[in-house]
C-alpha cells in the first residue's frame, strides 16, 4: 500500500505496435503486467499520471485510462484520488513452483493458488476453479433469505452427520448421478477434501500402503504426508488405468484404500472407462481393499452424459463415494457429501465430531433449500455450455500455437487439459517465463508422488474467458517454443501424453 511519505514515480518503458491487431490500450496494460510481475515495478510503486504516460507513449488520455482500468479491475493497481495510481500490493505475490528453490511442495502450490484467487492480478491456468462471475448469485441469496426467520436457531450445533433436511436434498441429488442412497446413508463434510482426509483416517495407519492414480490431485499428496501413509502409484496409459499395476500390488501387500478421480481426473481430465471400473471393484472385493471415489467433476460433462461414478456399480459396498460443489457451484460453498459403506458410517461421523464438530447450519439450510427449489439444476445448464466452449477455445489454441512434438489431452468433461513437452525438454524456467508475463500455470511435477512429471504443465480452463484463454496459451506457446530451441527433441508417444479412454 502506498505510504504518506512523497513516492517516486517509476519510469515506464512501453513499446507500441501500431500495426498490431491488439488495442493500444491492452498492449499498454499486457507491458505494465510484465514490468509488475517481472520485479520492475514492485508493489507500492507509483505509475506515472495519465497525461503524463498518453505523452510519453503518443496516445490519447483514455486509452491510458482504458490501460489503467483494466490493470485496477484485474487487481494489478490501485488508484487513490487525489494520490495517484500504484502498483497493488497483492500483485506482487509470486507462485513458490516459479522458482528453483524446491518450494513447490503440495502444501504451498495449494497456498499460492488460494492466493492467486484474491485479486494478485496474475491470469491463471493453474487454479481448476469455475468462474466467480458465473455463481448464481441472486439465486443463492434468496434461498439464504429463506433462512431468516429461524437465524438465532441457526446459531446452534446441528448433527454431526449433518442436517436431515439437507441430507434428504443431496440424496434426490446424488439420485441424478445413478447413487441409490438414503438420507441416513449419507454424511455431510466440509467439502471433498474433509471427505477424503476422514475417509483416509478412518481406513488406515501411519505407515500403510495405499494406492494412488499418477500423477493425482496435489491436495491429496499434502493430505497423505500429513496422515504418513506410504502411497504406491498406479499410473494411467492410453488403455487407462493399468489395473495390472494395482493387481500386482494389491497381491504383493496389504494395501488399505486405492484413492481415484475416475471422471475427468485432476490433473489429467482422464476419464476412467465403464470396464475399468467395473474390473477395479472385482479387484477390491478380492484382495479386501476399499476404493475413496472423488466425484467432485463428475457433473461437468460436455460431449456426452456423466459416465457411471464406481459407486452406483458397487454391489460389495466397497466404495466410499464424495462429491461436493467447489467445482460446480463455487469453492466457498464449503459443502460435500459422503456415501460411505454402511460398516464404516458410524466410524466416520465419530472422525468428523472429533475434526470440528459439523458445519454450520446456516449453510447447510442455504444450500437444501437451494436444491430444493432446483437452482442447481438450472445453475449447471447454463454454466455447462460456457465451459465446454473454453474448453473447445483452449483446445483449438493449443492446436494452432504449440509447436511440434507437444501433445495435450483432450478431455470430455471437467476443467483440467494435460499438456507434455516432447524428449528431453523439461518444464523448467516455463512458469516463471509465464509469470513474467502475467500468466500462472502449474508444473506437471507437482503432481506426481516421484520426480516424473518434468515434462508436463497442467492448464486449467474454467475460470478464464475465451479470449483470454487464446492470448495465454500464445504466450506460453511461444515460451515452449524458445525451451525447445535448445534441445533436440523426441516426440512424446500416446502414452506420455494420456489420450481420453
Amino acid at each position: 500500500m502506498p505510504t504518506n511519505r512523497k513516492e517516486k514515480v517509476m519510469p515506464l518503458e512501453i513499446v507500441l505496435k501500431r500495426n498490431d491487431p491488439a488495442p493500444l490500450y491492452q498492449q499498454i496494460a499486457e507491458q505494465i503486467k510484465r514490468a509488475i510481475a517481472s520485479g520492475h515495478l514492485p508493489a507500492g510503486a507509483q505509475l506515472p499520471t495519465v497525461r503524463r504516460l498518453a505523452a510519453e507513449v503518443g496516445v490519447t488520455r483514455l486509452t491510458v485510462q482504458n490501460a489503467y482500468a483494466e490493470l485496477q479491475s484485474s487487481g494489478w493497481i490501485e488508484s487513490t484520488v487525489g494520490r495517484g495510481t500504484f502498483v497493488s500490493a497483492q500483485a506482487s505475490v509470486q507462485p513458490r513452483w516459479s522458482a528453483a528453490s524446491g518450494a513447490a511442495t503440495p502444501a504451498a502450490v495449494i497456498g499460492d493458488i488460494l492466493q492467486m484467487g484474491r485479486g494478485t492480478g496474475i491470469l491463471s491456468f493453474a487454479s481448476a476453479s469455475p468462474d466467480p462471475q458465473l455463481f448464481p448469485e441472486a439465486e443463492f441469496w434468496a434461498a439464504l433469505e429463506s433462512q431468516r426467520q429461524r437465524l438465532s436457531e441457526a446459531m446452534s450445533y446441528g448433527p454431526a452427520q449433518g442436517d436431515t433436511g439437507l441430507r434428504i436434498e443431496l440424496a434426490a441429488h446424488l439420485a441424478e448421478r445413478g447413487l441409490s442412497a438414503t438420507p441416513d446413508d449419507l454424511l455431510v463434510v466440509a467439502g471433498v477434501s474433509q471427505g477424503v482426509m476422514l475417509a483416509a483416517q478412518a481406513l488406515a495407519q501411519p505407515g500403510d500402503s495405499i494406492l494412488i492414480e499418477q500423477p493425482t490431485y496435489v491436495g491429496f499428496l499434502h493430505q497423505l504426508r500429513t496422515l504418513g501413509l506410504q502411497p504406491m502409484a498406479v499410473p494411467v496409459d492410453e488403455e487407462g488405468l493399468r489395473l495390472d499395476v494395482v493387481e500386482q500390488m494389491a497381491r504383493a501387500h496389504r494395501i488399505r484404500f486405492f484413492y481415484t478421480i475416475p471422471s475427468f481426473q485432476n490433473p489429467t481430465g482422464y476419464c476412467m472407462s465403464h470396464s475399468h471400473r467395473l474390473q477395479l471393484l472385482e479387484l477390491a472385493e478380492r484382495y479386501g481393499f476399499y476404493i475413496i471415489e472423488d466425484d467432485l467433476y463428475g457433473w461437468l460433462a460436455y460431449d456426452a452424459e456423466p459416465p457411471l461414478p464406481i459407486k452406483a456399480l458397487d454391489a460389495a459396498d466397497r466404495v466410499i463415494y464424495i462429491s461436493g460443489f467447489s467445482k460446480t457451484l463455487a469453492p466457498g460453498v464449503r459443502l460435500g457429501v459422503m456415501a460411505p459403506p454402511s460398516a464404516l458410517r458410524d466410524r466416520l461421523i465419530g472422525l468428523r465430531i472429533a475434526a470440528d464438530l459439523g458445519s454450520p447450519l446456516l449453510l447447510q439450510w442455504t444450500l437444501a433449500a437451494f436444491l430444493h427449489r432446483g437452482e442447481f439444476r438450472r445453475h449447471l445448464r447454463r454454466v455447462l455450455p460456457v465451459y465446454q466452449e473454453r474448453r473447445d477455445a483452449l483446445l483449438a489454441a493449443l492446436g494452432q500455437a504449440m509447436p511440434p512434438g507437444v501433445h495435450w489431452t483432450r478431455p470430455r468433461g471437467g476443467l483440467c487439459c494435460w499438456v507434455t513437452l516432447p524428449r528431453p525438454v523439461s518444464v523448467g524456467e516455463i512458469p516463471r517465463l509465464a509469470l513474467q508475463q502475467g500468466w500462472a500455470v502449474a508444473p506437471g511435477s507437482i503432481f506426481w508422488t516421484n520426480t516424473d512429471g518434468e515434462r508436463n504443465l497442467r492448464l486449467c480452463f474454467g475460470g478464464l474467458t475465451v479470449g483470454q484463454l487464446r492470448r495465454g496459451v500464445e504466450v506460453i506457446a511461444e515460451i515452449v517454443r524458445q525451451q525447445l530451441a535448445f534441445a533436440p527433441v523426441t516426440p512424446a508417444s500416446p502414452v506420455e501424453w494420456l489420450p481420453m479412454v
